[in-house]
């Protein structure tokens, strides 16, 4: 036997173990929401900022932003950082719960859309709000997916 040769036993890492589903759920909610949120403040102050450079007024850049048209990009670049929050939030829960990762994002993706209308301005049609809410369900399903796809490979 050849004490300089490499052992020959089969090493492989153990298996991650499951993690808290209320843990998984907290942070997937964490990250959907506040995520989104900050995303949307920075969009905000980013949108301000060019405003101001264009030479408009500082009363007229606060009206600008109460009155965001749901046709304008403003909109539509904020659902998108809204959405892909939501895709990371599902992602985040589904990584560390580590088992029923479709039925934990399920309830991720309830708790966020009973947020995301708490949260919700009155000056939404009931169309726009239901298309989002449902359009966010979906995203936080898709992450959890994507996460349950990541759990099965193993890394």
């Amino acid at each position: 036997m050849n004490p300089y040769a490499p052992p020959e036993a089969t090493v492989h890492d153990q298996p991650a173990k499951p993690g808290s589903a209320f843990k998984a759920i907290a942070l997937g909610l964490a990250v959907d929401i506040g995520g989104s949120l900050i995303g949307t403040v920075l969009l905000a102050l980013v949108y301000g900022a060019a405003l101001g450079a264009a030479g408009v007024k500082g009363e007229d850049i606060g009206a600008t932003m109460q009155a965001s048209a749901t046709d304008s990009w403003f909109f539509y670049v904020g659902t998108l950082v809204g959405l892909g929050f939501s895709v990371l939030g599902g992602f985040v829960c589904a990584r560390i719960a580590r088992r029923s990762e479709l039925k934990l994002g399920a309830i991720l993706a309830a708790l966020s859309a009973i947020s995301g209308l708490a949260l919700a301005g009155d000056e939404q049609q009931l169309g726009t709000l239901l298309s989002l809410t449902l359009l966010g369900f979906g995203a936080v399903i898709v992450g959890a997916r994507l996460g349950l796809a990541k759990n099965r490979r193993g890394r």
